[in-house]
């Protein structure tokens, strides 16, 4: 099961979203170090070298950019201020919306379920996503329930309270 890393420090909600990454980044680095190791212990010519080391490239940059732009986004509900921030640790941290404005919206793309945060006044428009996508097999609707049950429930206390 997916940890969502769910915090309630001095009254605020935090919540990682985007923790099935680090699955992503593992498999990256490991193609990305056969790419740079392959051509050192096999003998291959300049025309299969390079193509090789060039996806190890892409796979390393891949990599860093889910490492510091997806694992860490973290949500902040501020129910002080009544304000939703967006917050990638270290670099930046920047104000979504009110809690008035929150609308929670379930989504289909390629039917796959996930949920997303919009504004009220523009809900089909600019839309950040809270969930992973859930898959239409057993497990995929367990960990929908069991996202639905802890990190919705807790959204929604933490909203209309």
């Amino acid at each position: 099961m997916i940890s969502y890393n769910l915090k309630y420090i001095n009254g605020t909600l935090n919540f990682q979203p985007n923790r099935r990454y680090r699955n992503k980044i593992v498999i990256c680095v490991l193609l990305a170090l056969i790419a740079f190791a392959l051509p050192e212990v096999w003998v291959l010519n300049y025309e299969l070298r390079r193509p090789i080391q060039c996806f190890g490239i892409l796979f390393t940059i891949c990599a860093l950019y889910d490492l510091l732009f997806k694992v860490n986004l973290t949500y902040v509900f501020d129910p002080l201020n009544r304000e939703v921030y967006l917050k990638i640790p270290g670099l930046y941290s920047r104000k979504l919306m009110s809690f008035e404005d929150v609308h929670l919206l379930p989504e289909t793309v390629n039917c796959e379920l996930h949920y997303v945060m919009s504004n009220k006044k523009d809900r089909y428009g600019k839309n950040y996503a809270i969930s992973d996508f859930f898959l239409e097999t057993r497990k995929g609707k367990e960990e929908q329930k069991r996202y639905e049950i802890e990190v919705l429930g807790a959204i929604e206390e933490i909203l209309y309270t």
